[in-house]
């Protein structure tokens, strides 16, 4: 039991929204997201302009914007749904590609036709 008290409410325990209806995670996912997206335009403009400076000045800039931008895009998403949606969503789509992460043995990627009722001939049975 060390940062977590389990005798109180999950709403309790849950992380506390921090910006434009993100938590802390998901604030730095998305800061770090937009400085990566950031950082190929600073590069291309630190070479044509020969200021190097451009390239955190960018990143930044961009890494804002994706806070910004993205805050609004991930309250949309999250509308009504539990707080680890986000990471479930994103841990199924990779299984489904193929890349499991830790925990994705226990989801299920297989889709087909279902059935509750039994066939009238089952092959290798008795009618």
């Amino acid at each position: 039991m060390a940062n977590r008290l389990d005798f109180l409410p999950t709403r309790l325990n849950a992380a506390p929204v921090v910006f434009r209806g993100m938590t802390g995670h998901e604030v730095g996912m998305m800061a770090l997201g937009g400085l990566a997206a950031g950082l190929l335009p600073g590069a291309i403009g630190a070479w044509l302009l020969g200021a190097i400076a451009m390239v955190p000045t960018v990143a930044f800039a961009c890494a804002g914007m994706a806070l910004y931008f993205g805050g609004a895009v991930m309250r949309r998403m999250r509308r009504g749904r539990p707080a680890s949606w986000l990471y479930r969503s994103l841990q199924f789509r990779l299984a489904r590609q193929g890349i499991r992460l830790r925990g994705a043995d226990a989801l299920i990627t297989r889709s087909g036709p279902y059935s509750r009722r039994r066939m009238r001939y089952q092959p290798g049975g008795r009618p």
